[in-house]
């Protein structure tokens, strides 16, 4: 007799967190965009899936595989860009590495999904109905890019989704890159 899982569902996304000094600029230009703009508070991250639906046991089964199957590797950071999108108002783009590629390709195949295509890795600086005067003066304070890097060792899961307020979003579960 099989064994049906009853457990609730997890609802998130799949994020790299900045570290080291690519964490302080990215935490220097979110505060200077915050205090221009207002809105939620970003939690800098890469998101390498977006709508997960998972049990917490799934979860961490695939994130101890994921992490098996990809090392740590660098992250870097570019230019600032921004978009008339709410989760893409304001953010500095990520350099799409063939290692970030793969994290991205490996993370989709183990939680069953269909990658987003194209792929366009970036850290959001600020969420909002931003307007293109405003963005390009954000971007202009800030020097127009950061050119920061970190190293990606740990990949979260947050209940980062469209049905819970962004003040909300917690990590659920972690797992560091390249565990054995």
């Amino acid at each position: 007799m099989a064994h049906i899982d009853t457990s609730p569902l997890i609802r998130g996304s799949l994020w790299i967190r900045p570290t080291g000094e690519a964490l302080h600029q990215i935490d220097e230009a979110v505060r200077i965009a915050h205090a221009r703009v207002g809105g939620p508070r970003v939690k800098p991250h890469v998101s390498l899936v977006n709508g997960i639906e998972t049990t917490d046991q799934q979860a961490e089964d695939r994130l101890r595989k994921l992490s098996l199957r990809i090392a740590p590797f660098p992250v870097r950071l570019g230019k600032i860009g921004w978009r008339h999108e709410y989760y893409r108002a304001f953010f500095v783009e990520v350099e799409l590495s063939d290692e970030l590629i793969a994290a991205h390709r490996i993370a989709h195949e183990l939680f069953e999904m269909n990658p987003n295509e194209p792929f366009e890795p970036h850290v959001s600086l600020a969420y909002g109905d931003l307007h293109e005067p405003l963005q390009q003066e954000l971007s202009d304070e800030i020097g127009g890019r950061l050119d920061g890097s970190f190293m990606a060792t740990i990949v979260q899961l947050f209940n980062a989704s469209g049905d819970r307020p962004i003040p909300e979003w917690r990590a659920l579960h972690e797992q560091t890159l390249g565990a054995r």
